[in-house]
């Protein structure tokens, strides 16, 4: 053994392990859905044992929590972060069409397995304390956009009229929408809503001081 490698605990999972659960977890839940998810299936999709899915989550609502707080929100809070330092250096219209693209992909991904937790009344009781122990929500991203739009309107670019926090709400909502729509009835269907880039082109020329 090199003298570098880490030791592990008797019957640990080596590194990454959990990790692939989750991403194997998210593909299949897209794949079969729900109800048809089992351990077996992602054990063998993601080379890993049963025993390694019950060693790092309790049970099938745990692999559940697991997906959706550590496989979606976690990522996006570190979009969020790094956009939160970039966007201020941004050109408005480069910087929402960057946020509205990652906000529309994360509810694509997270929808599916809300539907999941909301079929469950305990799990989406547990899951609802969590969240809002943790300070989680849509609130976040409306949040993060009105700020970007309040230092904008200070700095002239904006209507002093605009309320900042009320359009970062229609921008938010806007790629729920557009999640949603991919997410119930595919690409072919979600043709139909306007593209998010002329949503937000509009959006800033409504915008401008």
């Amino acid at each position: 053994m090199s003298t570098t490698e880490t030791k592990r605990g008797p019957g640990r999972p080596p590194e990454g392990v959990r990790e692939a659960i989750l991403q194997t977890t998210l593909a299949l839940i897209s794949e079969l859905g729900v109800a048809r998810l089992t351990t077996k299936e992602i054990a063998r999709v993601g080379g890993v044992s049963e025993a390694s899915i019950y060693y790092h989550f309790a049970d099938k609502s745990a692999l559940l929590e697991g997906a959706i707080l550590d496989g979606v929100l976690a990522p996006f809070q570190e979009f969020a972060a790094g956009f939160a330092q970039r966007a201020p250096d941004q050109p408005l219209e480069e910087a929402l069409l960057e946020f509205t693209a990652a906000l529309t992909a994360f509810w694509e991904r997270i929808l599916p397995l809300l539907s999941a937790m909301q079929s469950d009344a305990e799990l989406r009781r547990r899951f609802r304390r969590r969240v809002n122990k943790l300070d989680l929500g849509p609130h976040r991203g409306v949040r993060l956009v009105g700020s970007l739009l309040a230092r904008r309107q200070e700095d002239g670019q904006i209507r002093t009229d605009v309320d900042p926090q009320a359009v970062a709400m229609l921008i938010c909502s806007t790629c729920y929408l557009t999640g949603y729509q991919r997410h119930m009835l595919g690409p072919k269907a979600s043709r139909q809503l306007p593209p998010l880039a002329g949503a937000v082109s509009a959006i800033i020329t409504l915008l401008e001081a």
